[in-house]
């Protein structure tokens, strides 16, 4: 539970919010920052910002499950509390691309890492450790053009550095880079098509006998299309792993190769 009381200030060239954050967490209060502020630069559509903030991430099987399916499960939760301070720029270039770019150092505590399980001789389950504490230094831009409403494409990176662990001799499980890129095109007026590229540094894993290693970078495309019949009637194609490479995001768990879905779509409104 949690309240964010602030004080606001704008003008036509600044923008300050600056409060705090008083939270419970499983009965523990804590009160954290929620302060941010930016500037534009002149009329060039650059705008600079920064802040300071802290925030809880709520970490239930559900959502741990939605990172690592292959995990056992926990015997105690915990939620992460996360201190983030952030600086960066954002805008526009002419009126069709967009930029972002933002340094963040984040303090994690409570931070859920993914090892290999040494309950389980063959090693394919994985243990979720809450990291009492871990600085990440955190990298992230993206870059974006649109055409009206007959294409966007949107490429984006992010790269972390984690350090400072109490427990953990690694950031088990969590990448360190993902660069990612998505293209939507709309043809012909009954006729769209997509692409989404996603590559990424492998992660760190420990091995059933506690020594580690590290995966090996993968990358994976999917293309698919969607041609409207009538106006209630859609078909569509999906080709998933279209470069059919054969990476793992979790140890021991190869991903499909080259796979084709399809479908067809009534709409009753």
């Amino acid at each position: 539970f949690y309240v964010s009381p602030s004080v606001q200030f704008q003008s036509k060239a600044f923008k300050l919010n600056a409060g705090i954050r008083p939270s419970w967490d499983n009965g523990k209060f804590a009160t954290l920052p929620n302060i941010t502020a930016e500037a534009k630069v002149g009329e060039t559509g650059l705008l600079v910002e920064a802040g300071w903030v802290g925030y809880f991430q709520k970490n239930g099987y559900r959502t741990l499950t939605d990172i690592n399916p292959w995990i056992l499960q926990p015997a105690v939760y915990a939620n992460t509390k996360i201190g983030e301070q952030y600086a960066g720029i954002r805008g526009a270039a002419g009126n069709h691309f967009t930029y972002r770019a933002r340094l963040s150092f984040m303090r994690m505590n409570n931070q859920p890492l993914f090892p290999t399980s040494r309950t389980s001789l063959e090693g394919r389950f994985f243990d979720v450790l809450f990291e009492p504490e871990m600085d990440v230094v955190q990298l992230h831009g993206e870059i974006g053009y649109t055409l009206q409403e007959k294409l966007s494409v949107l490429g984006g990176v992010t790269y972390r550095q984690f350090t400072s662990l109490q427990n953990a001799a690694k950031a088990w499980g969590l990448l360190p880079l993902e660069v990612t890129g998505a293209l939507r095109w709309k043809m012909f007026k009954d006729l769209q098509l997509k692409a989404d590229v996603f590559l990424w540094d492998g992660s760190q894993n420990r091995k059933y006998s506690g020594t580690s290693f590290k995966l090996d970078p993968a990358a994976d495309l999917n293309i698919g299309a969607e041609f409207s019949v009538m106006p209630k009637l859609n078909l569509w194609v999906q080709l998933n792993n279209v470069l059919n490479n054969r990476y793992r995001r979790w140890n021991q768990y190869e991903v499909l190769g080259l796979n084709v879905l399809g479908g067809v779509v009534y709409s009753f409104r």
